[in-house]
């Protein structure tokens, strides 16, 4: 048998008491139901004479239907028409929230049954009385329950028969052919051997009973499992359910699809499981350019099977004539990670990103590098070439220069725009795989820059000078601003200085300056301080404060011994 195969017959008994309850709708004459811990009732009990045990448990345990405060479930009592709406909408699973009006006198959008008599209306279940009502409030009939189950579930209609035992039921009566249908499919007995009681009222036992043994009728189909086997092979499973097996399967097949929707290959399912296991209830299957199909004698396939699938859309046709299908999804997988960012050398900077989750430089569709200084300004932007994957498509690391001097056009692993010039604090790469998953990470550095006090001592007559450096290759080219700040000892300001880009001009690559402190100087005359302050006392500590055109700032207090 192929590894591929998960085959566990799982019984049905197990399914049902699983899960948690949710809402459902109050009943004609008791208080409103509530939440319940779990899908057990103080009145239902699993007992020969509490027939509706399985159907109570199994529409609880789907969140179908719900009991009381109290604990119990109240299977005696009958249901209204609103109620057998919502239970019957939500048991066929209708979309609730794209309904029409069904244009009712007695039904608005107020009403909390609103939206579930509108699905069933929708989808041609109920139609309601000649007045245009639905009388939401009434009690529900056998009658009429037998035709919302018969359209609701899509049974054929049989035509009243000879065979059938019920002699209350004639071919004068609107429901005739709805009960014989529910006779003929075995969903019904009647309420005694000779009698169905049309004009009986529908208790909530009864209501799910019904329910129930129609869902067991018709069949179903879940999704199970869907990931990877390895990095080229992914496997996807179904369920069959309401009690159906691989003894009940018609036909049934498996189409992938990949992130855009393109069709990546299709299998039909053969008899040879089957044969195998009559009675499994669970299957998967492969996905695999490189598996053998005929071999494996499980399925017949059309197409490559290569790619990374996202979906699978399985369709059941049972020998009974329902076709179902089931759309089983994952996410498609692919991330990326930072790597090195550094100073290369000189002007250059080099950041890197790695690709995760098993991709390569060949599984990428779309990559770029968008390059920002400190203050979150974009300094240049690279989107990866072609010239990479094709050199190198096993790859899974990358990385981009960032220097307003390289060639990368010659370079060619690039396009560039931006100038990139200054100092780069950061780095976003963003990657669009294949298979359609995106991912981005932002790689940073923290950016160089500091200042260290100097010299700072009295010169002569009212003059003092005090003195900075800058740091970790810093000069003063780099320098956006640069101030210095005086204060005497008992910490008044005496006076601050800002540097003006003389010096810069004139001594670019210095990385030490000065500023003298006296009130005779002339600032003005010697350009490189603008100065605010009188500039006089006796100085104790100059605070020196510099911003780095990369963003950085750094401060420094210098004081006189």
């Amino acid at each position: 048998m192929s590894k591929y195969q998960k085959l566990l017959n799982v019984a049905l008994a197990t399914a049902l008491a699983t899960g948690a309850l949710v809402s459902a709708a109050p009943s004609l004459t008791q208080a409103e139901e509530v939440q319940v811990l779990a899908p057990t009732f103080s009145d239902v009990k699993n007992i020969p004479s509490h027939h509706f045990y399985e159907a109570v448990t199994s529409l609880a345990s789907r969140g179908i239907i719900k009991g009381y405060e109290d604990g119990t479930f109240k299977p005696n009592q009958v249901i209204s028409r609103e109620h057998a709406a919502k239970i019957m909408a939500l048991a066929l699973d209708l979309d609730v929230k794209n309904v029409t009006d069904p244009e009712f006198k007695d039904v608005n959008e107020e009403n909390p049954y609103y939206v579930y008599i509108a699905a069933l209306v929708k989808e041609g279940v109920i139609k309601g009385f000649e007045d245009k009502t639905f009388k939401p409030k009434e009690t529900l009939t056998r009658a009429q329950m037998s035709q919302m189950i018969v359209l609701g579930f899509g049974f054929d209609e049989v035509k009243l028969a000879a065979d059938l035992p019920f002699t209350d039921v004639n071919d004068k009566q609107w429901s005739a052919n709805y009960i014989q249908t529910l006779y003929s499919n075995e969903i019904t007995t009647g309420a005694t051997a000779t009698t169905f009681e049309p004009k009986k009222l529908v208790t909530r036992g009864q209501m799910a009973s019904f329910i129930f043994r129609s869902e067991n009728k018709i069949g179903g189909i879940v999704a199970e499992d869907f990931g990877n086997l390895t990095e080229t092979s992914y496997t996807a499973g179904a369920a069959l359910t309401e009690g159906k097996t691989l003894s009940d399967v018609q036909s049934f097949t498996a189409e992938w699809y990949d992130h855009a929707g393109n069709v990546v290959g299709k299998g039909k399912l053969t008899d040879k499981l089957a044969k195998e296991y009559p009675t499994a209830t669970q299957l998967s299957m492969p996905f695999d350019a490189k598996f053998n199909y005929i071999t494996d004698g499980y399925w017949t396939v059309e197409g490559n099977f290569t790619g990374e699938p996202t979906k699978v859309k399985f369709t059941v046709t049972y020998k009974t004539g329902e076709t179902t299908s089931v759309e089983n999804t994952r996410i498609a997988t692919g991330d990326i990670e930072a790597q090195d960012f550094g100073l290369v050398s000189g002007t250059m900077y080099s950041a890197g990103a790695g690709l995760t989750d098993n991709k390569t430089l060949s599984d990428v569709e779309s990559l770029t590098a968008e390059w920002y200084d400190l203050a979150g300004n974009v300094l240049g932007k690279g989107t990866l070439t072609d010239k990479l994957a094709k050199e190198f498509p096993t790859a899974t690391q990358l990385s981009m220069p960032f220097d307003p001097a390289f060639d990368y056009a010659t370079d060619g692993y690039w396009t560039a725009e931006g100038k990139f010039t200054g100092e780069p604090a950061k780095v976003k790469f963003t990657v669009k795989y294949k298979n359609g998953k995106e991912a981005s990470i932002e790689n940073t550095r923290t950016v160089s820059g500091g200042i260290v006090a100097q010299d700072f001592g009295f010169v002569s007559g009212t003059m003092y000078s005090a003195g900075a450096g800058l740091t970790e290759n810093k000069t003063l080219s780099d320098v956006a601003t640069l101030t210095a700040e005086w204060f005497d000892e008992a910490g008044t300001v005496l006076g601050k200085g800002t540097l003006t880009d003389k010096l810069a001009k004139e001594f670019p690559t210095a990385t030490q300056l000065s500023m003298p402190f006296d009130p005779a100087f002339d600032y003005a005359t010697d350009g490189i301080w603008a100065v605010e302050g009188k500039f006089t006392g006796v100085p104790t500590k100059v605070k020196f404060t510099v911003t780095y055109k990369n963003g950085k700032q750094a401060s420094v207090e210098n004081t006189k011994k």
